[in-house]
């Protein structure tokens, strides 16, 4: 009787044992796998995003230093396009695995960040422009409050 329990039992308990060993190990594959995907992906992002940063420091101190340069500078008119070329230029020298767009995304986010707060600075030309077309608004505004108040004398004379 043991003779046949372990010739038929003792195949059929081995193949179960191998198939629950089979299906762990496949489970156990499978969440390694996706841990290490996690993983990678977590380690990815800090990289990028460490890179990110370091771009940023990088284009900051580029910021400064054609500040400092441009800063004394009474013709801004003249100065604006080739301060915004020394920044490309020097942050290219510095970071040479950004592209033309990256800096572009930098030095905007940088102006925004440096110039938080401040006004805007018109020219003279702009404000003059400015100052005509507000004065045109205004002349029109005293034209219709006057045309309203010579309706209502003449409601008021007629009315008597």
């Amino acid at each position: 009787m043991k003779e046949f329990l372990l010739t038929t039992m003792l195949p059929i308990l081995v193949q179960s044992i191998k198939a629950a060993l089979l299906a762990l190990i496949a489970y156990a594959g499978n969440e390694a796998v996706l841990f290490i995907r996690t993983k990678k992906e977590k380690v990815n992002q800090e990289i990028k995003s460490s890179g990110h940063e370091q771009d940023i420091k990088a284009a900051w101190e580029v910021w400064n230093m054609v500040e400092e340069k441009f800063r004394i500078s009474d013709n801004v008119d003249k100065f604006v396009n080739s301060k915004a070329d020394m920044f490309e230029n020097l942050l290219m020298q510095k970071c040479p695995w950004l592209n033309k767009q990256d800096i572009e995304g930098l030095r905007f986010a940088i102006a925004g960040e440096f110039n938080k707060g401040k006004a805007a600075v018109l020219s003279s030309d702009d404000a003059a422009k400015q100052l005509q077309a507000e004065n045109e608004k205004l002349q029109i505004e005293i034209t219709n409050l006057n045309s309203k108040l010579n309706q209502v004398q003449n409601v008021v004379v007629q009315s008597r």
